[in-house]
């Protein structure tokens, strides 16, 4: 149990400091850092939207190894409690020289009603791409268009609800179409 513990943290520094983790337990091996994979950089910065499917300002962070993005966007305002929290679960697979990507994820809003909160789970399909770097600087831009589908609300004491499409409606009360960028931090090398 400590040697997985160690390799943890170990893993958890190697990959703050740039690097991917050396086994511990590899022969020859110390526990140091090895040398980072070419194209894996960590980022952490403002997601900032245009729409109004979610909050105009979030916090995202998370993990490019070059053909894949992972990254997790969180809401701040849960910290003045305005009733709603946003969070987003996001993967982008590169499909071209140039940066761009198809996007696919999972965005979880907690609305405060009378009853509780109610949940609403919403399947995130989109496209990016990549905003030119300004000099040296290690920022990175992203944009993105998204469409969001809401596919279940559940609790705050109300019944389950799962998309239906019975009305012209529903259309628009179900799919959300959005655009965002991002602005983040990054390790990534110029």
């Amino acid at each position: 149990m400590a040697k997985h513990l160690m390799y943890g943290v170990l893993a958890g520094v190697a990959i703050a400091r740039g690097g991917t983790p050396a086994r511990a337990d590899a022969p020859g091996a110390s526990g140091t850092a090895a040398p980072a994979e070419p194209g894996t950089a960590l980022h952490a910065g403002l997601n900032l939207r245009a729409d109004s499917g979610a909050h105009p300002v979030r916090l995202i962070a998370g993990i490019d190894t070059g053909p894949f993005d992972l990254s997790l966007t969180v809401d701040p305002m849960f910290l003045i409690d305005d009733g709603q929290i946003d969070t987003d679960l996001l993967a982008t697979a590169r499909v071209s020289e140039g940066g761009w990507g198809v996007l696919g994820g999972w965005r979880t809003t907690a609305i405060g009603i009378l009853g509780g909160r109610q949940y609403q789970e919403k399947l995130v399909l989109g496209i990016g791409a990549p905003l030119p770097r300004v000099g040296d600087l290690p920022i990175r831009t992203r944009w993105t268009l998204e469409a969001a589908t809401l596919l279940v609300k559940h609790g705050g004491g109300l019944p389950t609800d799962w998309i239906s499409f019975a009305e012209g409606r529903d259309f628009v009360d179900l799919i959300n179409f959005g655009m965002f960028i991002t602005i983040e931090l990054t390790n990534a090398p110029r």
